[in-house]
């Protein structure tokens, strides 16, 4: 699913935001809006109400729809540094981050004060905040972590600046996506991640579009869901094909999330570290410097650790799907060029979860745990966040796979092998074959888990 330009029409779910925004805050058009006729639809100064909807959704537009109003105190860098401050004040793993990053130039959050945006920036990032739930704070956590992860990588100021400002805007596309697909809590199927797939892609088309950032802003927002292993979305890069500002951003994205949490440092070291090669290794040491400039106990309560697939399950689940994946491959499916390969790339994908299931420690759960190791908080701890890594990264093959079936046929061959891979809420094995699994493990499981961990 491609983008729709952004000098044409006018997309009906972000003007459904700037809408709700419009009936608590002043939104002016700020030129007069002409259709691609030159008819005039608005006029300079008109407040921006829903009786204006219908009129404007009916248009093709002659200028952005985005350029052609204003917010009058909306968010500006002034809200946006006292979100920051007020984050590194109540959270010590975020300020040990702060803290742990090389000192040279200015800090994370001196560099933070120096973003500005236009009007256009800011009535997106005000429609975040109205929504509801901690958009503007997601989005100011990302864009303080990701100055710190540039200045780990040794960018320069003008980068380091712009992966800040990548970090605040990263998720501005999602303002054009059908909220049903991002709704809190719901579940996407694999093919539903078509919808959200683009937003990297719309949020760069945005900002190169409406802003007058360098293009290395719009890039980085581009490449906030790549992995360094190029097994992220949407172009699946990596390496030195991803911009330094783009790696920044990445990895920010991907533990912001985490920092709200308990054992926060701890929860980011092991999504970090979990698939090897996933991330650059610089910035998996600035996490693990910030770790161990703040230490602490593992406390994890015990509803954190009791529910969803068992760690038994997830193994079973693993070798089922890369027995699927087999039979598949020696299949009449084989004879297509394009699905060998697919298959193949899952294969591999699926054989490096397996390797990471051996190397965090998991596959000691699948035998009868010593006394008093069923209580134990820190190993509780590593066990449930390196099961749901694994799982969500099952996951994101899950849905690679589906956007990668494009005719009826591949998605037929294919809708066995991305149903198992999507399904973390456990799989029925009957008891003899999941004996025959776990007990399988035995003498190679413990050479591979002796040789990852020398």
């Amino acid at each position: 699913m491609k983008p729709t330009p952004i000098n044409a029409s006018v997309n009906a779910h972000y003007l459904d935001k700037v809408m709700y925004v419009a009936e608590q805050m002043s939104v002016e058009v700020i030129v007069d809006i002409l259709d691609v006729r030159g008819v005039k639809l608005v006029s300079k100064g008109t407040r921006v109400t829903r009786a204006l909807r219908e009129k404007l959704i009916a248009h093709k537009l002659m200028r952005p729809f985005e350029a052609s109003i204003r917010i009058a105190d909306g968010v500006d860098s002034r809200a946006v540094a006292q979100v920051a401050e007020r984050l590194a004040d109540v959270s010590a793993p975020i300020a040990s981050l702060l803290r742990s990053v090389p000192a040279d130039g200015a800090s994370p959050l001196q560099v933070l004060g120096q973003m500005e945006f236009g009007n256009a920036m800011a009535l997106m990032l005000t429609a975040s905040d109205k929504a509801g739930g901690p958009s503007l704070e997601h989005a100011v956590l990302v864009s303080m972590l990701s100055i710190c992860m540039a200045k780990t990588l040794r960018l320069n100021e003008q980068d380091q600046l712009a992966a800040g400002l990548a970090g605040l805007l990263h998720d501005i596309g999602e303002l054009y996506v059908d909220p049903r697909f991002l709704a809190r809590g719901k579940r996407l199927q694999p093919h539903e991640w078509a919808h959200i797939v683009i937003h990297p892609r719309t949020g760069q088309m945005l900002i190169d579009q409406l802003e007058s950032f360098p293009p290395s802003v719009g890039r980085a927002v581009a490449e906030h869901h790549e992995r360094f292993d190029g097994t992220g979305y949407p172009r699946q890069v990596g390496g030195q094909q991803l911009s330094g500002p783009g790696q920044a951003v990445a990895v920010a994205e991907m533990i912001a999330g985490l920092l709200l949490k308990d054992n926060a440092l701890e929860r980011a070291e092991l999504a970090l570290k979990i698939v090897p090669g996933e991330q650059a290794p610089e910035l998996l040491a600035a996490v693990s410097g910030a770790l161990r400039q703040c230490p602490h106990g593992v406390v994890v309560p015990e509803a954190a650790w009791r529910g969803g697939e068992s760690v038994p399950g997830l193994y079973a689940r693993i070798g089922a799907i890369l027995n699927l994946g087999a039979r598949l491959i020696d299949g009449p499916a084989a004879k297509s060029d394009r699905i060998c390969k697919l298959l193949h790339a899952t294969q591999e994908r699926v054989r490096k979860i397996q390797r990471a299931f051996v190397s965090t420690g998991l596959d000691g759960y699948l035998q009868p745990m010593p006394f008093g190791a069923a209580s134990d908080g820190p190993l509780l701890f590593e066990k449930d966040v390196a099961s749901r890594e694994l799982q969500w990264r099952l996951r994101d093959i899950a849905r690679d796979l589906a956007l990668q079936a494009e005719s009826p046929d591949e998605k037929m061959v294919l809708a066995s092998l991305i149903n198992l891979l999507d399904n973390d809420e456990g799989i029925v094995e009957p008891a003899r074959r999941l004996t025959v699994a776990l007990h399988g493990i035995s003498a190679q499981t413990a050479a591979d888990r002796r040789l990852m961990r020398a």
